[in-house]
Parts: structure tokens; C-alpha cells; sequence
């Protein structure tokens, strides 16, 4: 078949067109999209880039706050103990005993394995008493003790604050203080409150604490004892007196035969001169040893690494 000028011319069109369709399909599009990817990894790079120069730009200043924080931790860590064996413990413990000026004696030691405590705060709370009574008579007030209540704002305040409490190591000794004054015991936990160590040059009030106080007061205890024990034998005899005189019988029969416990007619006997005196009572005590048990407690935590050389490995620096 023959094709006319005009069609062959129009054939030549079209195959010039597929030609460069496919040209375009088979060349130019695969290098738009090289381009296009890489543009995009030149953005991620650029990213990438600009995040290193931010850093870099904070590696100073990290640095100032690295060392800042080592400072004030290191100062901090100079109120605790590293962690002890109980030997160790054993000789603080007794070096703490040198240095306590209260005149007391301590004795009975029982030095426990390393263990762990929490180390936390600790605030009062003012109990509330509730019954019956007092909530009928209560209900629909809506009073407030404002004082109060901003107590225990700011006891929120630093709670919140302090954080919560953290578990770390512990000593503890358990012991006998004896003494024979009170206020000595008062004076050594004193010294535990205050205990202070000086340590390169430096005092430092050292992390140690003991569980409580415990205080007798014999001389108030007898004469309440004593003077229960006199109402006691004043009111049995005012008793048999009353028995006596309300059924006719003998005092003698009433108290079993023990006619020196009261008077014929009833009355009390008279107590012997000098018996129950202040004097005695006082003579009873005046070799009273106090004492009580507690455990005092190391509170230890180790000392952070100083930065400053891994810091200069990680900036090239070297010595």
C-alpha cells in the first residue's frame, strides 16, 4: 500500500512523538527522581547538619552544668559515709563515743551486716479525733483553720519539691545508754543531732540518727504509786469501818485477824515516823541508773566519679 506524502509525513510525526515519549519515559523520568531523592537527602543531611551545630554550639555550657552538678553532688555527699563493712561501722561508732561529751555509757553493741534505708522527709501531722458527738455538733460548718491549713500547703510545697524518698545504704548499731541523769541522755542525742566530722579542713554535719528518746521519771512514779497505795488503804479501812458499824462485827474478824491494820474503832493506823517521807523516796533513786536501747544509724552513699577526665576524652583534650 502507497502511502501519500501527506501521510508518510504524518507517520514520520507520530513515531518522532512515541520516540520521544519514550525517551522521556525511559530517561528523563528516572533522572527526575534522582534529583528528587537527592533533594531530599540533602534536607536530612541539612537536618542532620544544623542538629550537630546545635549541639556543638551546647557542649560548653553541657560542660559548665556537668561540673556544676559534680560540685554541689560532691559537696553533698560530704554529709554521708561510703558504704562500710561492719567493722568499719563498728570504729565509727566509736569514734562517735569519743568525741560525744554527755556523760553517759554506752554498752551492749550489736554492729548489723550493711543494709539499705530510706532516706526521705517527713512531716507532722496533726491527728484529727472523730466521734459521734462531735460530727453531729460539726455538721454544716464549714469552718476552716486557716493557720493550719496553710501548714499543710507548705508541707506540700516541699514534699513536692524533696521528691520522693530515695532507698540507700545504711549502718546500723544497736546499743545500751545509760546514765545517771536524764539530762545526759537528752545531751547525747544531742550530739547525735549535731554530730560533725572534720574531714579535709572542713566540719561537716554527718547523715546519722537514732530512733527516738526514751525517758523515765521514777520519782513521779512512786509517789503516785505510794499515793494510790495510800487511797488504796484509806478507802479498805473507811470500808471495814462502815462494815463494822453496819453489821455489828468486829474489825479484828473483818481483817482476818490483822488487828494492826486499823484501830479498834475503825480508823486508819498511824503511820510509823519517817516511813513514806520525801527523803526516802528520794534516797530510794539517788543510785537510779536510766537507761534505754536504740539504734544508731550511718547513712552512707558513694561518692560520684569526678567527669572531668572522661569529659576532656570525649573533647580531645589531652594532659
Amino acid at each position: 500500500m502507497k502511502l501519500s506524502k501527506q501521510e508518510r509525513i504524518g507517520a514520520i510525526i507520530i513515531i518522532v512523538i512515541l520516540i520521544l515519549a519514550l525517551g522521556g519515559w525511559l530517561l528523563v523520568k528516572p533522572k527526575i527522581e534522582t534529583i528528587s531523592a537527592t533533594k531530599a537527602s540533602l534536607a536530612a543531611k541539612q537536618a542532620e547538619y544544623n542538629a550537630d551545630v546545635a549541639k556543638q554550639a551546647r557542649k560548653a555550657p553541657l560542660r559548665e552544668e556537668i561540673e556544676k552538678a559534680y560540685e554541689e553532688g560532691e559537696h553533698l555527699a560530704d554529709m554521708f559515709f561510703p558504704e562500710m563493712s561492719a567493722y568499719e561501722a563498728d570504729m565509727a561508732f566509736r569514734a562517735f563515743l569519743e568525741q560525744c561529751t554527755a556523760k553517759v555509757v554506752v554498752e551492749a553493741l550489736t554492729v548489723s551486716d550493711p543494709t539499705v534505708a530510706m532516706l526521705g522527709t517527713n512531716f507532722y501531722i496533726r491527728p484529727e479525733v472523730e466521734y459521734d458527738l462531735k460530727t453531729y455538733a460539726t455538721q454544716g460548718s464549714d469552718e476552716v483553720d486557716e493557720e493550719y491549713a496553710k501548714v499543710l500547703l507548705r508541707q506540700t510545697v516541699l514534699a513536692e519539691a524533696l521528691g520522693d524518698p530515695q532507698t540507700i545504704g545504711a549502718n546500723e548499731v544497736t546499743f545500751t545508754v545509760s546514765a545517771i541523769d536524764q539530762d545526759e541522755l537528752v545531751n547525747f542525742a544531742e550530739a547525735v543531732n549535731n554530730y560533725k566530722l572534720t574531714e579535709n579542713g572542713t566540719e561537716t554535719r554527718k547523715a546519722v540518727a537514732i530512733n527516738g528518746l526514751t525517758l523515765v521519771y521514777p520519782l513521779v512514779t512512786n509517789k503516785y504509786e505510794k499515793l494510790v497505795e495510800e487511797l488504796n488503804a484509806e478507802m479498805e479501812t473507811e470500808g471495814r469501818a462502815a462494815l463494822t458499824t453496819a453489821t455489828g462485827m468486829p474489825t479484828e474478824i473483818l481483817n482476818n485477824g490483822n488487828a494492826a491494820a486499823a484501830n479498834p474503832d475503825g480508823t486508819a493506823a498511824a503511820a510509823t515516823p519517817g516511813n513514806n517521807t520525801e527523803e526516802q523516796e528520794i534516797a530510794e533513786i539517788v543510785d537510779y541508773l536510766y537507761s534505754y536501747t536504740d539504734t544508731f544509724t550511718f547513712y552512707c552513699i558513694e561518692r560520684m566519679q569526678d567527669p572531668k577526665s572522661q569529659l576532656d576524652a570525649q573533647d580531645g583534650v589531652t594532659a
